[in-house]
């Protein structure tokens, strides 16, 4: 029974077949205004599940990531988090501050479902292009303004950012261990990425209600408030008084659990949560004494302060006496849940996610072989997929102005003698890579007819 249904489910989520399957999100126009991590973040994910996502940037200038890499580290001329971020997307570029600038974005907005923007509150609205504005030409859109202290409030007119959302979520407050006074960052853009993915599932909500309603709608997503839904400690206070404070690397919910050094000097993650698992962990420890003893038998006695400490300085000495594959042998012999700490060369590396599609070595038409992250889940009927790694700033600008406005080439060129649209200047980031011939590139130099 058990082997039929992973041949089931090995034919059902077959990479092979991804392409031939519907996407969801086909038809579905998204306006990407946004900039950064948060707001593109969402917008990839649409744009993974079969949205026409447009993004707009500033020409010569573009979005500040595309300059913003680790370590001045560049490939290709472009930034590697870049395409992290942006695959699948339409580039185009625009200057909001001219009167034909907003008119062009007001024109896309007009024939859009979906406008994302992570400016500080009121920026957009001030542009033009907010929603009140878009609202009057365009009644149904689903426009989502994702910023880190929401439209409306006291904080309302502060930027922020990553660490700022996170500090303000309370999130930062519960890093570290007890009884220091250090605590530390979640890496690398938690409070992008998180938030991001929640936007996306918002506006899909939004999306269900116009499909039955034929309704449009304003989102105000916050980032520190998407984040703070990764806590319960405010309900824990509520409910007994005590402040949950910090724990460190231990789970409060499970004892014994934790992150320990193996002797290989890996680090192992153990997370004990029943009765039954705490027998065969104790098996595997060759402590019955600790099975039998009263103090440690039933979860609840377990997860007793004192006692979750005593248990996690006996896991923590039994680990340091094996090696990570050892003990991940253990693990699977005695039914235990644990589980190696991996880090980023070895994710990259990993089989088993290469073979479920979650990282993907894509072979790019511009950037050729780059490994990228794939879709968030597998969807049996319409699975996620990637198109293309991110393109120049502007590269689209022909497609986008001619299939969408009608624009013609004499039009577009006047445009672009007013500085209204353009593309890249020549800074690492903006512009593609040295060896790709423009002259040939027929998505670039666009007269009509095909799509991308």
């Amino acid at each position: 029974m058990t082997e039929d249904y992973f041949n089931f489910t090995d034919k059902l989520f077959a990479r092979e077949d991804i392409d031939k399957k519907a996407e969801a999100l086909k038809g579905i126009r998204v306006l990407d205004l946004s900039h950064m991590i948060f707001g593109p973040t969402a917008a990839k994910t649409l744009a993974q599940y079969g949205a026409e996502v447009i993004k707009v940037e500033v020409p010569n200038q573009g979005d500040y990531w595309r300059g913003g890499t680790y370590w001045g580290k560049y490939w290709k001329h472009s930034n590697p988090l870049w395409h992290f971020i942006n695959p699948g997307k339409y580039f185009v570029g625009i200057d909001v501050k001219k009167s034909k600038g907003k008119d062009l974005i007001l024109q896309l907005a007009a024939k859009a479902d979906i406008i994302i923007e992570n400016f500080t509150s009121g920026t957009v609205e001030a542009w033009g292009i907010g929603y009140s504005q878009v609202s009057k030409i365009n009644p149904k859109v689903i426009y989502a303004s994702l910023s880190t202290y929401g439209q409306f409030g006291p904080r309302r007119y502060a930027p922020g950012w990553d660490l700022l959302a996170q500090g303000a979520s309370g999130v930062l407050s519960v890093t570290g261990h007890p009884d220091t006074d250090k605590y530390f960052k979640v890496p690398d853009f938690f409070g992008d990425f998180f938030p991001a993915y929640y936007a996306a599932m918002l506006i899909f909500i939004a999306l269900n209600y116009r499909e039955r309603s034929g309704e449009g709608q304003y989102i105000d997503g916050c980032q520190a408030e998407i984040l703070m839904r990764t806590l319960s400690h405010f309900t824990y206070h509520d409910a007994t008084g005590e402040s949950l404070g910090r724990t460190g690397n231990m789970d409060p919910t499970m004892s014994p659990s934790g992150i320990f050094k193996t002797r290989d000097g890996k680090f192992v993650a153990v997370a004990i949560a029943t009765d039954k698992q705490f027998q065969s962990f104790c098996k595997a420890l060759g402590r019955d004494d600790l099975a039998e003893n009263d103090i440690y038998k039933k979860t609840a006695s377990r997860l007793k302060r004192e006692n979750a400490l005593a248990l996690n300085k006996v896991l923590e000495e039994w680990v340091i006496t094996k090696d990570v594959q050892e003990l991940s042998g253990l693990a699977k012999k005695h039914r235990f849940a644990a589980a190696e700490v991996m880090d980023d060369v070895q994710i990259s590396q990993d089989e088993w996610r290469r073979e479920r599609g979650s990282a993907i070595l894509f072979e790019d038409d511009m950037y050729k072989k780059l490994l990228v992250e794939g879709p968030i889940a597998m969807l049996s009927k319409t699975p996620g997929r990637i198109k293309w790694l991110t393109r120049p700033l502007g590269y689209h600008n022909r497609y986008v102005f001619k299939k969408i406005l009608g624009l013609t080439e004499d039009q577009i060129k006047d445009l672009e003698k007013e500085r209204v649209v353009g593309t890249w200047d020549y800074r690492v980031g903006q512009r593609p890579p040295i060896y790709h011939d423009l002259s040939k590139d027929r998505m670039f130099n666009y007269e009509g007819g095909e799509d991308h």
